[in-house]
Order: C-alpha cells, then structure tokens, then sequence
C-alpha cells in the first residue's frame, strides 16, 4: 500500500499526516511517496516487503521484479548487462521473453511451483546479441499477497567453466596416480629387487665377512624388505591394480582390510559378494569415496569404528559411510567445507550425475553417495594391469 504525502510547511501535523502515521506504526503502509521539485521521491520503510531498492542496484547478481503476470516491473543494471541490454528496454517486457524457447517449459514450471515458497532453476538467457548464457533463475515471493515475484539471476558461464576444469584435474590426478603407481611399482621395486639380490649374495658370502659386517649386510636386507612392502602399499594406495583387474568390490574389500590393519579401526562392509564390473569412472569414483571418506574416519573423527554399505540395484550405485565419531559443526554441504577432498569428492560425483549427501551431527558423519551406472562393461572391455 502506497500513500501520497505534500511537504507540510505548518508546523503541526494535520489530520491526515496523523492518520498516516499510524498506520505506518501500524504496518498497513509499505512507502510513500514525496512530491519534490525534480519529481516523485519513494521511500520504503524497514519493515516494509520491499526495503532493498538501493541494494539490488549495486548487486553484482541480475536481480528483477515481476508482476502476477510475468511482467518486469524493475530490473538492476546488473541484470541489464547479463542480457546486453538497457534496463528501459527489459521493463514491461514479458521474463519468459528472454528465456531460450527450449527452456521456457522450466521456467513456467518454476512460476508455478515456487509459490509454494521459493525455487530456482538452470535456464538459458537470450542476450541482445542472439547468444545465449547459462545462468541460475531463483524465484521468491516478495509481497504478502503475492503480488511481486522478485527474480535472481545469476551467470553459471563462470561456474560451468570452473567445473569443467574442475573435472578435467580430477582425471589428470587419476591419469598421474596410475602412472606413478606403475612407476614406483616396476621402476623403484626392481631396483629394491636387485639390490636384495646383492645382500643375498653377500650373505652367502659371509666367511670373508666379519661378524660386523654380516649384521649390517642382515639388517639391510630386513632394511630392504621393509622398503618393497611400503612401497608396493602406496603404489596400490594411489591405484589398486584389483580396481583394474577385479572390479570395485575386490579392491574395497582389499583397501578395507589394509586400513583396519594399519589404523586399528573396525570397518562394518556390507555389500555383495561381486556385482560384476561397472564403468571405469563409476568404478575409480566408487573407490575414491571411501578412500576419502575412511581417510576422513581416520583423521577428523576420533571414531573407533565405522560402517560401509554398497548396494547396486535399478541402474545405481549407492554407497553409504557411517561413523561416531565427533562429527563437524557446520551445515554439511560440500561447498562449505575447508576440505579439499570433500570438495574434489562432490565435484567428482556432480560430474557422473550422481548426488553427495553429507550429514553432520554430534554423534557422527554419514556420508551418502547415489551414482547412475548407465552401462556395465564386459570383461573384455574392463582394463588390464598385473598384480604383484
């Protein structure tokens, strides 16, 4: 509600400029507007539906309001630059206007169903220009009855482009751990192998030895053995040749019982005995999650045990991770986290379509991952590595 108020030079309020008053005490006004010498001045009230007409000017986000029917009533400079266009010319035009054809369906669907509260989208804009830009269309409700549809928009060309290289990083440190697995497995554990052959022989040659000397040669062979074993350990840590050979649940059932050996932690796994072989990604993505998340279990949590569950059914991979531990303080979604893990973990599983849940309490984390596993490779397809 809108009431028109002339400068008074008396100076005591009339009649009406008292009525006026309270009903703003009264919370029936929302602005009103001043007749000054260069025109109309609006003021909105704090406790008004629509404060923020400064603010949304400077927004650095396209930001419009609309009407009951899709018109633009207001738009800020902002989103006049998303779309290349001055801001005279988007308001009074229809919003569904300057959504791509293709994507107008999801946007009348989004119209409809954010009154229930509020609701956004991914839909292409149509730029001045005849090009397109991805962007986040948020939808709120901004009047009690109704009546005005506040609109945020906000460029993905940024965020789209972050992700891609986002993803593309995730497969080069795949590619990177396979070949530096490989490495440290044939290059180094040959080396370390010739060098226990030369200790054997010496041994055998121990009557030209001291017994100083056969004790050096006996404990650097023990020195040698100690060194084949940690590194043929990290060399599967980084890429489990099992991933490669025998499928996901051959190498979490291996990677299981080394972190229970090394961190003295039970691990809970159910899941079944083999679901045959899946797509690689879905595979290596499978694997890093518990990698991860037992890391996690490991470092932050304080847990003296935890639990896996794997399931495959109706074309999904689900994998859930539980522990009870001291849990984090923060909402749980990836993006708030200071993790880098957590975050390389969501952006892996955002890239193959599937959806990262991580719940955080004080008595625990559950870590809940949902993957579309479109197609399962044959044997024939599955790659090849030796196992040693």
């Amino acid at each position: 509600m809108s009431s028109r108020v002339q400068s008074q030079p008396f100076p005591r309020l009339s009649n009406e400029a008292e009525q006026l008053i309270d009903a703003i005490r009264a919370g029936a006004v929302d602005a009103f507007v001043v007749e000054e010498h260069e025109g109309n001045a609006v003021y909105a009230l704090q406790s008004a539906d629509l404060p923020y007409c400064t603010l949304v000017q400077e927004m650095q986000q396209g930001s419009a309001m609309l009407n009951t029917r899709g018109e633009v009533i207001y738009c800020n400079p902002s989103l006049g630059a998303l779309l290349g266009r001055g801001c005279e010319s988007i308001i009074g035009q229809q919003f569904l206007d300057f959504v791509e054809p293709e994507d107008r369906t999801n946007f009348e669907r989004l119209l409809h169903s954010f009154r229930l509260g509020s609701g956004d989208a991914e839909l292409r804009l149509h730029r001045a220009d005849e090009t397109s830009i991805d962007s986040r269309v948020s939808l709120t409700n901004l009047s009690r009855d109704g009546s005005v549809i506040g609109v945020l928009v906000v460029d993905l060309t940024v965020e789209k482009s972050n992700a891609q290289l986002t993803s593309r990083l995730l497969h080069l440190q795949d590619e990177e751990r396979r070949n530096i697995a490989r490495e440290l497995h044939d290059s180094v554990g040959q080396l370390l192998a010739a060098v226990s052959m030369n200790l054997d022989r010496l041994r055998k040659d121990g009557s030209n030895l001291n017994p100083e000397s056969l004790k050096l040669v006996d404990n650097s062979s023990a020195l040698v053995d100690q060194v084949t074993k940690e590194i043929r350990t990290i060399s599967h840590l980084l890429h489990p040749p099992l991933l490669d050979v025998a499928g996901l649940c051959s190498a979490v059932r291996w990677y299981v019982d080394g972190f229970t050996e090394r961190s003295q932690i039970h691990v809970d796994l159910e899941m079944p005995d083999d679901f045959g072989r899946l797509p690689q990604d879905i595979e290596t993505a499978g694997f890093r999650v518990i990698q991860e998340c037992l890391t996690n279990v490991y470092r932050h949590s304080g847990s003296c045990s935890c639990s896996i569950q794997m399931n495959l059914g109706q074309g999904r991979l689900q994998i859930e991770v539980k522990d009870q531990g001291r849990g984090m303080p923060h909402s749980g979604k990836p993006s708030q986290s200071s993790g880098l893990g957590l975050r390389g973990m969501h952006e892996r599983i955002r890239q193959l379509g599937g959806t990262l849940q991580i719940d955080f309490t004080s008595g625990g984390t559950t870590v809940k991952v949902d993957l579309p596993v479109s197609q399962s490779p044959s044997a024939a397809e599955a790659p090849t590595a030796s196992v040693a």
